[in-house]
């Protein structure tokens, strides 16, 4: 390639992940196993509800066959593994026992010599997860969001190694991650590439290669190249043991927000993604340059369904019509439903039609649906993901300060007011389910890095509704500093909303931070909690904070 780098050597001095696994959708008989190998062929997925009594070392001189027939009970899953998919499968696993705990296994035959490490995932037993209840009637899960060890010097991962043990000591049932798993953008170059400064330096060179004699672009050809620059960013973040330990045991939930393709994507006009990509040592076509611009947002979607989204709910996404795919996603837990909105793959500041600018129109009416369904009304508790809190900011503060670098941000939010209309319609159908059914709903968030709880009232209207919105962030991205706690919303009207009113409940700022959620129901009762947790690095001991949003007994 004239000029151009191979993108198998993009970041090529940061240590990226080669082998591993990452637990996902999970119920009482069923669960979802990602997993990536060091090399491409046969494997082999071996799921059994005891340890298999083998170390390493006997457990890689046993074939698939006398491992399948020592262990009768075993479920046994295999798959050929491709450089296409960039060594990557998502097993799907049925037949399981409820509240039970299983291991798994990655393993190679011992008819394969060009294998020298044939036992890749769970030969020290490491590797295990738990069934759901088959209606549960409690559940304790962890949520986190903005995940970026190469925000600070020397890098860390944060809170992660203070969340595991949170999620142990708890026994939680999941994970959440609200957004910005990995950051492909926003830190300095001597510490990780901006993928975008890269491609604005580098866009004449990939013109050059991957234009046709005609010249139109090889958009395939760019496509696949950004693809491999995307998957570099999560084989680089992801590659951190407390990280992969909390992936490996512990079923994840996943949603993207905007770093996972562009800081600020949905929230900049086409004119500003133009000149995202303008330098002055660069010839400029601006329309080639928006060009380049969608054929980046391709690669990150593809990446997002191959590390993340490919374990969530749900059917997987026709990537060749971005248009029609569906990221949001349900889940329901026996007392308990859950809705992960989309803010990113349907976000557009410009349509003409303003009611949607967040969520596209598709995607609102599978909300409107889910909160008037008959089987979501009979829930005890609901929870919301939106990865863009509905309340953080003082909202005075972020209509007035929506300009130069911070212009995206603040557009991103749904206090500002080109999304008032959008947020009066999910406030309307939110406060009213609650209101009617007399459950609290609870809206988890991130995004922001720091931390806030809010309860979102309606009286003239909803009288009986407890809405909540729980932020937490981030996880090990740099905090925003202590100083920022001015900057949030206080209790006080909802601008946009008439009748509406925040209610500030606790607002902080300074430390990587996590929370972990308590729902339980007993005897027809239901206690609601949410525990916000914060360390710095480095310390044994984690801060807490009781947030109740329901105890028993209680006036709904």
């Amino acid at each position: 390639m004239h000029g151009l780098q191979d993108p198998s050597n993009y970041e090529s001095l940061k240590s990226k992940l080669s082998s591993a696994a990452i637990v996902g959708h999970t119920t009482a008989t069923t669960a979802r196993l990602w997993t990536r190998v060091y090399r491409d062929g046969l494997w082999h997925l071996l799921v059994s509800h005891r340890p298999l009594d083998h170390d390493s070392y006997t457990l890689s001189n046993k074939s698939i066959a006398q491992l399948t027939t020592q262990h009768p009970d075993i479920l046994h899953a295999s798959h050929t593994f491709s450089p296409s998919s960039d060594l990557t499968h998502t097993f799907e696993i049925d037949g399981l026992l409820a509240n039970t705990r299983y291991y798994y296994y990655l393993v190679a035959d011992n008819d394969r010599p060009e294998i020298s490490r044939r036992v890749e995932l769970g030969g020290n037993h490491d590797y295990w997860f738990r069934t759901l209840a088959k209606t549960p009637a409690s559940l304790c899960f962890g949520f986190y969001s903005c995940h970026d060890p190469f925000s600070v010097s020397p890098s860390h991962d944060g809170a992660w190694s203070h969340f595991l043990d949170a999620l142990d000591d708890r026994k939680a049932d999941f994970v959440i991650g609200g957004g910005d798993q990995v950051y492909c953008d926003t830190n300095d170059k001597s510490r990780i590439q901006d993928v975008w400064q890269w491609l604005a330096l580098n866009k004449n060179a990939l013109i050059q290669n991957h234009r046709h004699a005609d010249g139109s672009l090889d958009k395939p050809a760019l496509v696949a190249y950004f693809t491999q620059l995307y998957r570099t960013y999560y084989r680089i973040y992801w590659n951190f043991e407390n990280v992969l330990s909390v992936y490996r045991r512990y079923p994840q939930y996943m949603i993207w927000d905007d770093h996972e393709i562009m800081d600020g994507w949905g929230s900049l006009t086409e004119k500003e993604r133009k000149l995202k990509l303008r330098h002055w040592l660069q010839d400029d076509d601006d329309e080639v340059n928006y060009e380049l611009v969608m054929l980046m947002f391709e690669a990150a979607a593809a990446v997002y369904e191959e590390y993340q989204h490919c374990h969530n709910p749900g059917p997987g996404n026709n990537l060749s019509d971005l248009p029609q795919c569906q990221w949001d996603y349900t889940m329901n837990h026996g007392e308990f439903a859950f809705f992960v909105l989309d803010v990113r793959g349907h976000h557009d500041c410009e349509p003409a039609d303003s009611d949607h600018k967040l969520l596209g129109r598709d995607q609102m009416a599978r909300f409107r649906r889910w909160i008037n369904a008959a089987a979501t009304k009979k829930k005890k508790a609901l929870f919301v993901v939106s990865p863009v809190p509905m309340v953080h900011w003082n909202e005075k503060f972020v209509d007035t300060a929506d300009f130069g670098s911070q212009k995206d941000d603040f557009m991103d939010e749904w206090g500002h007011s080109s999304n008032h209309a959008e947020r009066r319609i999910v406030l309307d159908l939110l406060l009213k389910r609650s209101h009617e059914s007399g459950m609290p709903i609870t809206i988890l968030s991130g995004d922001v890095h720091c931390a806030s709880a809010f309860r979102i009232r309606q009286d003239n209207r909803f009288p009986g509704a407890r809405l909540f919105n729980l932020t937490s962030s981030a996880i090990s991205r740099a905090p925003a500093p202590g100083l920022a706690v001015a900057a949030m919303q206080k209790s006080a009207n909802i601008d946009g909303y008439e009748g509406g009113r925040f209610e500030q409940l606790y607002r902080f700022a300074g430390e990587n931070n996590f929370a972990l959620i308590n729902a339980d129901v007993r005897d027809g009762e239901l206690s609601l909690s949410a525990n916000l947790f914060w360390a710095k690095p480095g310390r044994d001991s984690m801060t807490q904070k009781v947030i109740w949003l329901h105890k028993p007994g209680k006036q709904r």
